[in-house]
């Protein structure tokens, strides 16, 4: 009797069937039909319903930020040549909304809706959730399209490539713009390379592709062109050396430069100059390190600005799963990496290019530099417009991702396969924080409440913002903060946060100094004022001055607001824990809702507001603060308060002091049975105290009740 063969077992041969139904090539109906639908889970297991509708706290703050305000601007606006104008943001003059980055790809084609179905959309609608909903669907798409023009086309590698796509720890970690999250922009650049240098497709039709792709990249974001428009070159390039017409390709060439100059004027690229002198090589740079080292779970290598969220604009975690990958595809594929710059010289040549490019002049490592030189005067234009230097290195790792899955998933091996698994848990497991940080964030509600500001905005139909955006001292989030509230109601801006400013602040100073006009809301940041008036480099406005004396303006922990006609009591029945101020020439004053509490809360009462214990019996500072340097001198102080408690009653205590130790003075606070009382003092400030951070402060004591209404400190002869 013959033996059976011991792989004759069904089992195993139940294996060898799946083996080969896995490893399979799929149709591409059914590989991109499966990458759509994973990418689907993925954006529905991450963000809710709410957050692709545009409900986020994620959209309060930063460039994203920016992004939603400046559709606003947009939507409110009639249209304008060119077409992504607005005069609504930096009006008169307007701007373009590709200087807000808020991502024309979108924001044309939702204004067409809304300008033919005005009321189909929630009045406060955007479109950034979704957007973002559609990076990753179209990321999922992306891969299954690279991979499957690399040869890779089974199951497992839809499912391989759509895993380490969307889990590409450079994406996960620029939340925060939106716009520059769409790197499958990349991916298809890469792909349409490849599939014409395999004439998988003609080069007419990979050509025309890239100038689709081209203006797309434009559309979502500029710094995507350079990417898009240096794969086409390598391709033309390519092709050319390869034996195609060298007359052919610059012809192709110029049918891009040609549509690209269309756009930009048609859209409004133009208008403000690209260039920035500043950043290239000093802020925005690829540390060695980065690709190796990120604020993963698996590897870190440190604290500060290169490894923590938010990450600078040198990030360029690989992942540890692609990690582990790429040293068994080098050696597995050796002479293919020998070989690949002589069957792809453009190509390699433009992604040494790209590297060389994010590193800068000045090369570092773990934030130290290296070694550096000095740039030819004719790169400062280049260098100026993509100062961000360290995204050049986003399709290096691109690149190095998808090549690297290519080269192993075509082995069709189990080893290869348990391989490849592993790496993409490892992956998965190592960009767990960011999803984890992303996916508790997004189900968080917006905390802008705008609402309060409904009473002041019906009064008001534009906001003047002083100083502008572009000028010192530069209050990043407030500027944000201010052009989301006129977007939010949308009312005309002078000034908003947009890239490449061109505003002159000279003008700005001369345009404040000029009366001013119903119907405007004035605000100023507290960063120019916030040492007024012991500095020399300030001085009020003199509208400023005149609106604070006839009581037109009110103070908030972040800015001062003047509103023309407007009267102490409009203020006071206003939600939004203002204090009144008056110009004072050798002094300030800082109403109860300035100042900083532990365990107080602001209230009104009496016509005006005052700063009382949450909890009558918890013990704790009402009041401190100020946080103001005060130059050499004699000073006179007062805190206002009132108590219920008899003058008798010990109800707290006050001190003055440096830098939280050096006591300038100190003392009681009695009860006043309801009545307003003032302490008063007198300190002076050494030579050796300049600099020190000044304080007045109250302590209450939990016996009876304590209310402060205001301080002050003015300099005395």
């Amino acid at each position: 009797m013959q033996a059976k063969h011991p792989f004759a077992h069904p089992i195993f041969m139940w294996v060898v069937d799946l083996q080969s139904r896995y490893l399979s090539n799929l149709s591409a109906f059914t590989a991109y039909y499966l990458a759509i639908a994973i990418a689907c889970g993925f954006v529905a297991y991450q963000f809710p319903l709410s957050f692709v509708m545009g409900n986020s706290t994620v959209f309060d703050y930063g460039d994203i930020a920016q992004h939603v305000s400046g559709w606003w601007y947009y939507a409110r606006d009639s249209w304008h040549f060119p077409l992504l104008h607005t005069t609504r943001l930096d009006h008169p003059t307007g701007v373009s909304i590709a200087y807000t980055d808020s991502i024309p790809l979108l924001a044309l084609p939702f204004k067409v809706l809304i300008t033919l179905f005005p009321s189909l959309l929630p009045e406060h609608f955007h479109y950034v959730g979704l957007w973002i909903g559609l990076v990753f669907v179209s990321q999922s798409v992306a891969a299954t399209f690279l991979m499957r023009a690399l040869g890779a086309k089974s199951l497992f590698a839809v499912l391989i490539s759509v895993g380490f796509a969307l889990t590409w720890p450079v994406i996960h970690a620029r939340y925060h713009h939106p716009a520059l999250m769409m790197q499958s922009i990349i991916i298809y650049a890469i792909a349409l390379y490849f599939l014409g240098r395999q004439k998988t497709w003609s080069s007419s039709t990979v050509s025309f592709a890239f100038v689709g792709l081209n203006l797309a990249a434009l559309t979502v974001h500029p710094y995507f062109l350079p990417f898009t428009a240096g794969f086409f070159t390598a391709f033309l390039t390519d092709q050319a050396i390869q034996g195609e017409s060298w007359f052919r390709q610059l012809k192709r060439l110029s049918v891009l430069l040609i549509l690209l100059i269309c756009a930009i004027l048609l859209l409004g690229y133009t208008g403000r100059a690209s260039f920035a002198n500043y950043g290239y090589g000093t802020n925005f740079y690829l540390d060695l390190t980065t690709p190796f080292c990120g604020g993963g779970k698996l590897i870190t290598c440190g604290t500060g600005p290169v490894y923590d969220f938010p990450y600078h604009e040198g990030f360029n975690y690989l992942g540890a799963g692609l990690l582990l990958l790429i040293p068994v595809a080098a050696v597995w594929n050796w002479r293919s990496v020998l070989a690949f710059p002589k069957i792809y010289p453009a190509f390699s040549l433009l992604l040494v290019g790209f590297l060389v490019y994010a590193l800068t002049n000045h090369v570092h490592v773990n934030d130290v530099i290296l070694f550096s030189f000095d740039l030819p005067v004719w790169t400062e234009g280049l260098t100026g417009t993509f100062r961000a230097a360290g995204r050049f290195f986003w399709p290096v790792g691109i690149f190095i991702l998808f090549i690297s899955l290519a080269s192993l998933l075509k082995k069709q091996a189990w080893l290869v396969s348990l391989l490849l698994t592993t790496a993409l848990v490892l992956q998965v497991k190592d960009v767990k924080p960011w999803l984890t940080r992303i996916h508790d964030e997004a189900r968080k509600p917006s905390q802008l409440n705008f609402a309060d500001w409904a009473p002041v905005m019906a009064k008001t139909d534009k906001i003047v913002s002083y100083p502008i955006h572009e000028c010192p001292p530069l209050h990043y989030l407030h500027n944000i903060w201010v052009m989301q509230l006129a977007g939010y109601y949308g009312k005309l801006i002078n000034s908003g946060y947009t890239a490449r400013g061109n505003k002159s602040c000279d003008d700005d100073n001369i345009a404040i100094q000029q009366p001013f006009q119903e119907r405007h809301l004035y605000i100023m940041s507290n960063g120019p004022y916030a040492n007024y008036p012991f500095t020399p480099e300030f001085t009020f406005p003199a509208p400023f001055q005149q609106a604070m004396n006839k009581g037109e303006c009110v103070r908030r922990l972040t800015e001062m607001v003047c509103l023309p006609g407007s009267t102490p009591e409009f203020w006071q029945g206003i939600n939004l824990e203002t204090s009144p101020i008056k110009h004072i020439p050798d002094g300030r004053q800082w109403g109860a809702a300035e100042l900083n509490t532990h365990v107080g809360q602001v209230i009104n009462m009496q016509s005006e507001r005052r700063l009382i214990p949450i909890d009558s019996v918890k013990a704790g500072w009402l009041s401190f603060g100020l946080g103001i340097s005060l130059p050499v001198g004699k000073y006179r102080f007062d805190i206002e308060y009132a108590s219920k408690s008899s003058p008798n009653a010990h109800v707290g205590n006050w001190d003055v002091v440096l830098d939280n130790e050096k006591k300038l003075g100190n003392g009681k606070i009695m009860g006043s049975q309801g009545k307003a009382n003032r302490i008063e003092g007198v300190f002076v400030i050494e030579p050796q105290d300049v600099g020190k951070s000044f304080e007045l402060r109250t302590f209450f004591l939990a016996q009876g009740d304590l209310q402060v209404i205001n301080s002050s400190v003015r300099k005395i002869p």
